[in-house]
């Protein structure tokens, strides 16, 4: 296999602060005053899944920081790496077997803004759409640097023949890699999205979702002036538990590499192919490493949203 660039995105659009809870930054210090960016994706209360080559050079794992809960940076709850588990098989040359486990030093405590995302056990075809996200660069421009605020961009899994074309080994996307191509407009992942999650948005066929309201006694009272007259108005504050899994991951951003086995192919190129690592395919690793059962990996995430009622 031709190894070409490690991705971020290009071509992709802005992100509303919100919108991924379950993505995580990390900031991984290599050598004094010099910091590498990856993407993770929160398993458990306690567990990122990443990719390998964000995080084979660790020696500490404190020197590993980690964001979560907004799509901006600076405004970020963190914690920091306790172990790092990276798969045994892993190829820094190849990024074969490209995955590995950061568990933190304290636990996150799910709630809107930040929890865990159910894993994706189904089948992977072709044009399928998925949706990855990140903080990586966002063009080709010599000295381009990440972004503090994260990115998206939509893409489709490519036709498996194309993908070999590329990567001889390459069987489909139900295996160890699932192929992407780069769609109109030339989006496409890039550097410093390694590790990011690519994510599917299930149907309504496909998702249960469930809330239960449980109102709070939290009422009090407000004071508005209506048509010239003082009036009372009550609110209380609803607690919704809500159970969904109408997103899920798939995969986690790897390696790019066109039909022209270039060392550096730029993001975005026509002729490119990206290959992210397939988060079912390492269901042994996934369990051994983490302790999480194959349920507990792909139940429905469940956290509670505060909704203001007024009565």
């Amino acid at each position: 296999m031709a190894l070409g660039q490690v991705k971020p995105i290009v071509g992709g659009n802005s992100v509303e602060p919100h919108a991924y809870p379950f993505v995580a930054y990390l900031n991984i210090e290599t050598q004094p005053n010099w910091h590498a960016v990856c993407g993770g994706t929160l398993l458990s209360t306690t567990h990122v899944v990443t990719a390998g080559h964000c995080v084979y050079h660790v020696t500490t794992p404190r020197t590993v920081k980690l964001g979560f809960g907004h799509s901006h940076i600076r405004k970020q709850e963190m914690r920091r790496a306790r172990s790092i588990t990276i798969h045994p098989l892993f190829n820094k040359r190849t990024l074969v077997n490209d995955i590995a486990i950061i568990k933190l030093d304290q636990p996150i405590e799910p709630n809107e803004w930040i929890h865990r995302i159910p894993v994706y056990f189904g089948p992977v075809a072709a044009g399928q759409k998925i949706t990855t996200m990140g903080w990586g660069i966002t063009s080709n421009l010599p000295g381009a640097r990440t972004v503090p605020a994260m990115n998206q961009v939509d893409l489709q899994v490519a036709d498996s023949k194309m993908c070999r074309g590329v990567d001889k080994s390459f069987k489909d996307s139900n295996g160890p890699l699932v192929c992407t191509d780069t769609q109109p407009g030339n989006r496409d992942e890039c550097n410093g999205d390694s590790g990011s999650p690519a994510i599917i948005t299930l149907d309504e066929n496909e998702k249960p979702y469930k809330r239960n309201g449980i109102t709070q006694n939290l009422d009090y009272r407000h004071w508005h002036y209506n048509q010239r007259r003082w009036m009372q108005q009550r609110k209380t504050v609803q607690t919704d538990k809500v159970q969904s899994n109408d997103v899920q991951l798939v995969a986690l951003t790897s390696y790019g590499d066109n039909l022209q086995h270039d060392d550096h192919p730029p993001c975005g190129d026509p002729t490119g192919y990206g290959f992210s690592t397939h988060i079912a395919y390492y269901e042994e690793f996934l369990t051994n490493s983490t302790g999480l059962t194959r349920r507990q990996l792909e139940e429905p995430v469940q956290f509670d949203r505060k909704v203001m009622i007024i009565n």
